[in-house]
């Protein structure tokens, strides 16, 4: 008997992870089987398979990493949202656009006005300057010349604080004896006096009066430049050394001659002083707009000019030069108490509602009473006349509606507008657009006020 093992089938073979390999039952002989097979994968149990039940493998480090992440980027949108909304109230703005109410009235009324302060009358004031311009023409004509010297003389009363008048062709007599006339009646106001105790009526200011002098007689000899004066007319009179005269450094006393000599022709010479008449006037009125006030108005028939000539000095010359002198005075008022008073007469029922004038330079200025010929610091009261179509518009201070408008409300600020009196139309638009209020800062609200045609 023989000690060896009987062989177990080969399908019965155990292969490692323990799974069962078979092979198939061949009938050729064992010399012929293959003993090689792709193993299977292994088949995964039901329960493994159930993610619900698979193990989290994660580090602990990995997961709080993860955690602090989220909160960070939830942080960083707080923080974002945070400064994208501190941005827009930073750059929070609101423009306003108003148009102010508008009505036109046909002016025909009479004003006064008075150079004091008195109740709520209308106080007038006036600027004073004079201006001369030179223009040279051919001198074609010979003719015989007699012509007296003249120039501008200032008489002074150091006599009383009462003013003096001197009549037509008062003689002024020069140092050297030489006669000369004044050519129209002109008061001399009263000096200014001292009212303080112990120098009570004692003079401290000399009034004084500008005045044009002529010659007594024509020629070259009264051409005397500078001069001082006495008035004959006083003699043996306390006031012959009380009133005295001195010649004006800007209008040098001359122009005397006589004698034959080429000069321009008379129409020559007229249309020479209308164009230097025109120059003066345009540039009395430049002037006038840079010295009065921004707050003060003054009119075309407001300004008084006296044109004089100046002197000419003859000579052999083809050319001469004709020059002409302006004397100008001009009357303005505050805009706001005329336009009041303006109101108050043409549309009285809107006296309650802040008006201006719009069209103020287009009215027509007339003086009632004559003022060419009147000292003006003598004057004390005037009266006028303005006529023409003037147009009135709401008058928006808008410095101050922005003050009242910061931080209201689009509701609340439609009150605050409306409760001036003087808008029409008014639109709103607030940036950003989810903004319900206006910003705080007036500087950031921009009123844009749309003048009516």
């Amino acid at each position: 008997m023989s000690n060896e093992q009987p062989r177990k089938p080969i399908q019965d073979i155990m292969v490692p992870h323990q799974e069962l390999l078979r092979r198939p039952v061949s009938t050729t002989s064992h010399a012929n089987v293959v003993l090689s097979a792709r193993p299977k994968e292994p088949t995964p149990r039901r329960i493994e398979n159930n993610p619900f039940f698979a193990k989290n493998t994660e580090p602990r480090e990995q997961k709080k990493a993860k955690k602090s992440g989220f909160w960070f980027l939830v942080l960083g949108v707080v923080v974002l949202l945070a400064a994208l909304f501190g941005l827009a109230v930073f750059f929070s703005s609101a423009n306003i656009e108003l148009t102010p109410i508008s009505k036109s009235v046909v002016l025909d009324h009479e004003f006064s006005a008075t150079a004091n302060l008195d109740g709520d009358n209308l106080v007038f004031e006036f600027v004073s300057f004079s201006d001369e311009k030179t223009k040279e023409i051919p001198a074609t004509v010979e003719q015989k010349i007699q012509k007296k010297a003249s120039g501008k003389v200032l008489i002074y009363n150091s006599y009383s604080a009462t003013s003096q008048r001197l009549i037509k062709n008062t003689r002024l007599e020069s140092s050297d004896h030489k006669i000369f006339r004044i050519d129209e009646s002109v008061v001399v106001p009263g000096a200014k006096v001292s009212t303080k105790a112990g120098e009570r009526g004692k003079i401290v200011e000399p009034g004084k009066v500008e005045v044009v002098v002529y010659a007594d007689v024509p020629g070259k000899e009264y051409n005397i430049g500078l001069g001082d004066f006495t008035i004959p007319g006083f003699k043996g009179d306390p006031r012959y050394t009380k009133f005295t005269a001195r010649s004006n450094p800007t209008s040098l006393i001359g122009g005397g001659f006589s004698g034959t000599i080429k000069v321009p022709s008379e129409s020559a010479v007229t249309t020479a002083q209308n164009e230097l008449r025109e120059e003066l006037k345009k540039n009395a009125i430049d002037k006038s707009r840079a010295q009065i006030p921004e707050n003060k108005s003054f009119f075309p028939g407001s300004v008084i000019m006296k044109f004089e000539e100046v002197p000419q000095d003859f000579s052999a010359d083809s050319v001469a030069k004709i020059s002409l002198r302006a004397s100008t005075s001009i009357f303005f008022f505050d805009t706001e108490s005329l336009t009041k008073k303006i109101i108050g007469k043409a549309i009285p029922q809107e006296s309650a509602k802040p008006l201006a004038v719009s069209s103020i330079g287009s009215i027509s200025f007339a003086f009632l009473d004559p003022v060419d010929n009147v000292v003006l610091s003598d004057l004390k009261h005037v009266r006028f006349k303005l006529s023409g179509e003037a147009s009135f518009v709401g008058n928006i201070d808008t410095e101050k509606l922005r003050a009242l408008l910061a931080g209201k409300t689009r509701e609340e600020s439609f009150t605050v507008i409306k409760n001036q009196n003087n808008v029409e139309k008014m639109n709103f638009i607030i940036r950003p657009f989810w903004q319900k209020r206006l910003p705080l800062d007036p500087q950031k609200i921009f009123v844009k006020v749309l003048i009516p045609n």
